[in-house]
């Protein structure tokens, strides 16, 4: 099976937290996620967060810290998938995803998150991590 090691952003701005919806055509297309990617050989987490992001969304993050790693099994490919805290410092664009939204905290349930995305937000939510930012 193949193995993915990818990483998404809890990014903050203003006090709420970007989700980006997948496009038509992708996998998963669709579900809302903490946008991110793939980690390309020798990037950090973090490394990779800053470059996905320019990609995905056309802004520069500060990355805080790793949150959490969690691995998810899907049919036909198990993933990695590191969860790092940012900042953002402008608003998101739609360059590769197909709708962005500012969400609070507790907005983010009512959103159709991806599995993986939906399985980690369970444990950063109930994390004090999130409640100074």
């Amino acid at each position: 099976m193949q193995v993915l090691e990818v990483v998404a952003g809890v990014i903050m701005q203003n006090g709420k937290i970007i989700l980006a919806q997948r496009k038509k055509g992708d996998p998963l297309e669709g579900f809302w996620e903490f946008p991110g990617g793939k980690i390309e050989k020798g990037e950090t987490p973090s490394q990779a967060l800053v470059r996905e992001i320019k990609e995905e969304l056309g802004i520069e993050v500060s990355p805080i810290e790793e949150i959490l790693t969690i691995k998810h099994t899907y049919p036909d490919k198990e993933v990695i998938l590191h969860f790092v805290l940012a900042k953002a410092h402008e608003s998101p664009k739609t360059l590769d995803c197909e709708a962005v939204s500012l969400c609070t905290i507790s907005e983010i349930d009512n959103y159709n998150l991806a599995p993986a995305d939906k399985k980690a937000w369970q444990q950063i939510k109930r994390s004090p991590i999130l409640r100074d930012k």
